[in-house]
């Protein structure tokens, strides 16, 4: 609990951001005082209403948390190429960036999104249902809710498994959070929770006439969540809808929404509530042990200065030293939390603790400059900075009057990196995380991160505090980001996985990227069973801190009996070497990612018919990195650019994933395209989401996209045509081929089609009908054109080899 609380502590209310307008501080105060508690569950980065939160935690003053079952790994991505875990650190990011706005905080199972689910079974056979049900068993016990607010219904109704299973663990947790013999290692440090009540949060989006039979039914609570704040100066939806378009990647940026707004709550479990899912709520600071605290909240409430807000300080003060006696608990490391951003807000405080770069070789000393400045006549001293889990610093420093005071700080390190805690070790269904301290959170600690200690009154108050690196940017303005701690070098792959034949050989390139000045080293690795390295190891000289340079080494599968192996790189004395990603936009904080140095080898026995493919852009993936791979010579293009493209080149035109729906302009250039396949082309279309409204037909002989999809990677296969071309040449499809796969078959599948089309397989998931339109395929004069729902964006990166000879046979298409 100790550290779990710290993390509450460094990662909470504090922030030292610029909230210090009146409005806003006192709203904070208001939301100090209550002791309202409510709890949203749903199943990914995006579910939650964001709308509804910004009421609870605006409006009703509730201390707010949604708990998320996944970070979003399974999703797609309509602004990057990241995927997979990579997604989940960015989706992770936008959260965040939403609880900016709606106030609400951020927590997190331990279950890893495996993308599109039909049932809850299949979702809990994954991930099981015990370690699910504990996490969220743990979260109400350490955040002891009044209600709890479900997103979905628990049941078919909810669209989606993974839907349908987070209301389903909600009503179990409910009650099971109150029994002292489930997960009986909790109750020592949070004891047992009963809440009050249970509810979902239904919509129109369920049933359109929600309202005729909700008002009066004492089953529903309606709430009016459109009020405007004149403190905050918008109104609750207003905010939520801002909160939502944080959600980038996803593609659901908002029209701002104004004016009344109503939300529905249906009852679950518990007690059924009358007029306000708080009506319950009786707790009071006489509870809390603590008397005194209810006269002092109102009479700060009822005489604070809207003026000079640093005249709130000294009844803050004296707040704060009756919260620090209250128990130990999660509840009061949360309340003095919000009660420092409070004081901090009324004095104008920043405190910045600023790095001379973004990175530090870990385990070392660094310097830093602590700057801090006090923009109210209300005197302030630092006393000392004590660094995590390191001896403090005295820094004796009075704070002047809107004077920017510096100070230099040399900080010891940990040898960790700065990289997301819930990646740290390898993981399949759910991360390895059941051993760390608050394994709940969003995200871990920083790299840097301590306590600055103040004295203002008399009274001693820590705020914590987390190093930062600054620069600025010409075409932006200042800009930010967390400082970490790195290796003395990174070795990246050029790609993650090679693909090569019995007897060949690949040049494989890796880029070094420096941390320190002056680096000289090696690159090692061991042997691979059936595979040959030509250089013994890898010289490393770069002169420059964060230079960077690219190495390669030639890797050949020696024998027809090559199996598939990992290669791992390491340094001169034989330690593992890592590879650095970041993830970077403006919406989140950059983010960094240290993976272990790996290369994926697999052999292949794809063959190709050799040419050019032009691939126009839709989604960022890397299905033509993939491509490349194969051996043919790959062209990326814009869709602007085939105003002036010619394709008569080209033996195979790709169109990206999603491209009509990030470049619906794509439409004026379709005639070009099927005058293309006429002329002798091979037209291949990746999958797009079904269009709610608008125009839903494709091609050059009309078809329609549906909602089908196959989620089960295993699902059993059937070839409807074994005679087409695509299957047999250059390539023999096969059954063995569909062995492998991952988290799925493929989705949006084509329907309805003109009677030109032929369909070439058919699968289904368990106990349902089998689907047809994964790979629809149709002569169009001289050419081909074909339509693919089969998720190659997924299958190709993580080197299916089925995956990749069914793609080869596409683009090997000759007329």
């Amino acid at each position: 609990m100790r550290a779990f609380l710290l993390l509450l502590f460094m990662t909470s209310a504090v922030s030292l951001r610029a909230n210090d307008n009146p409005g806003s501080i006192y709203v904070n105060l208001q939301k100090l005082h209550s002791l309202k508690r409510v709890l949203y569950v749903a199943a990914h980065p995006d579910d939650e209403n964001t709308r509804a939160l910004a009421w609870f935690s605006l409006g009703e003053k509730a201390e707010t948390a949604y708990f998320s079952l996944t970070r979003g790994d399974g999703g797609q991505n309509l602004i990057g190429n990241e995927l997979s875990e990579k997604l989940g650190v960015l989706r992770t990011q936008e959260l965040l960036a939403a609880r900016s706005n709606d106030g609400a905080k951020q927590y997190f199972s331990r279950a890893v999104d495996f993308g599109y689910s039909k049932s809850s079974d299949e979702s809990f056979e994954k991930w099981g249902r015990d370690a699910l049900l504990e996490d969220l068993v743990l979260m109400i016990r350490m955040f002891q809710p009044d209600v709890i607010v479900t997103r979905f219904p628990p049941d078919e109704r909810a669209g989606h498994g993974h839907h349908t299973a987070s209301a389903e663990l909600a009503i179990e947790a409910f009650s099971k959070a109150a029994d002292a013999s489930i997960f009986p290692n909790q109750i020592e440090e949070y004891g047992i929770w009963q809440t009050t009540s249970i509810y979902w949060n239904t919509s129109y989006w369920w049933d359109k006439d929600i309202r005729e039979y909700a008002v009066d039914n004492p089953d529903y609570l309606i709430n009016e969540i459109g009020d405007y704040n004149s403190l905050l100066g918008m109104s609750y939806n207003e905010i939520g809808t801002i909160a939502r378009s944080q959600h980038k990647c996803q593609g659901f940026g908002a029209i701002i929404e104004r004016g009344s707004r109503e939300e529905y709550f249906q009852h679950l479990d518990g007690e059924k509530l009358k007029n306000s899912l708080f009506e319950e709520n009786k707790r009071t600071w006489s509870d809390m042990l603590n008397l005194a605290l209810d006269t002092m909240f109102n009479n700060l409430l009822e005489n604070f200065d809207f003026i000079e807000a640093a005249n709130n300080v000294p009844a803050l003060l004296e707040i704060y030293k009756e919260l620090e006696t209250l128990p130990k608990s999660y509840f009061k490391t949360e309340k003095l939390n919000r009660c420092r951003q409070i004081i901090s807000d009324c004095l104008g405080l920043r405190a910045e603790l600023i790095g001379k770069d973004y990175y530090y070789i870990a385990g070392n000393s660094v310097e830093f400059e602590l700057q801090l400045l006090n923009r109210s006549s209300t005197p302030v001293h630092v006393d000392q900075f004590t660094p995590h889990n390191f001896k403090g610093e005295v820094i004796n420093l009075d704070l002047e009057q809107n004077q920017l005071t510096s100070h230099e700080l040399k900080i010891p390190t940990s040898e960790a990196f700065g990289s997301p805690f819930w990646l740290d070790k390898p993981f399949s269904e759910v991360f390895d995380v059941a051993h760390v301290d608050g394994r709940l959170r969003a995200e871990g600690d920083a790299s840097v991160h301590g306590v600055l200690r103040l004295v203002i009154n008399e009274t001693q108050v820590d705020l914590p505090i987390e190093a930062i690196y600054k620069w600025r940017d010409p075409s932006y303005g200042e800009r930010a980001r967390p400082v970490i701690g790195a290796p003395a070098f990174t070795a990246s792959f050029e790609e993650k996985i090679v693909l090569l034949k019995s007897g060949e050989t690949q040049e494989v390139r890796v880029k070094v990227r420096s941390f320190q000045e002056n680096l000289n080293g090696k690159i090692t690795w061991g042997d691979l069973t059936g595979w040959e390295i030509e250089e013994e190891d890898l010289t490393v000289k770069i002169d420059n801190k964060g230079g960077e340079a690219w190495l390669s080494f030639h890797l050949k599968a020696t024998s027809k009996e090559s199996e598939r192996s990992t290669l791992v790189l390491k340094d001169g004395k034989g330690n593992p070497l890592f590879q650095y990603l970041e993830i970077a936009y403006d919406h989140i904080p950059t983010q960094t990612i240290f993976t272990p140095a790996q290369l994926e080898c697999i052999p292949i026995t794809a063959k190709i018919r050799t040419g050019k493919v032009a691939y126009i852009k839709g989604v960022e993936d890397a299905v033509p990195a993939a491509i490349a791979t194969l051996g043919f010579e790959v062209e990326t293009f814009e869709v602007s650019d085939l105003a002036e493209l010619d394709l008569s080149g080209y033996q195979s035109v790709v169109l990206g994933i999603r491209i009509y729906n990030v470049h619906p302009e794509l439409r004026n250039f379709e005639e070009k395209l099927h005058s293309y396949v006429f002329n002798g082309g091979n037209l291949i279309m990746q999958y797009n989401t079904a269009s709610r409204s608008g125009n839903n037909e494709f091609g050059p002989e009309p078809f329609s996209l549906s909602r089908n999809r196959v989620t089960e990677e295993d699902a059993d296969v059937t070839f409807l045509n074994p005679n087409h071309p695509i299957l047999n040449s250059p390539n023999k499809i096969t059954q063995e081929d569909f062995e492998n796969w991952v988290q799925e078959r493929g989705l949006y599948f084509a329907v309805a089609w003109d009677e030109a089309y032929t369909p070439l397989f058919s699968w289904a998931d368990k106990e349902e009908e089998p689907v047809l339109g994964a790979l629809i395929v149709m002569e169009h004069g001289k050419g081909q054109f074909v339509y693919t729902g089969i998720s190659f964006f997924r299958e190709l990166p993580k080197g299916v080899v089925g995956a990749y000879r069914l793609f080869a046979n596409l683009l090997s298409y000759k007329p």
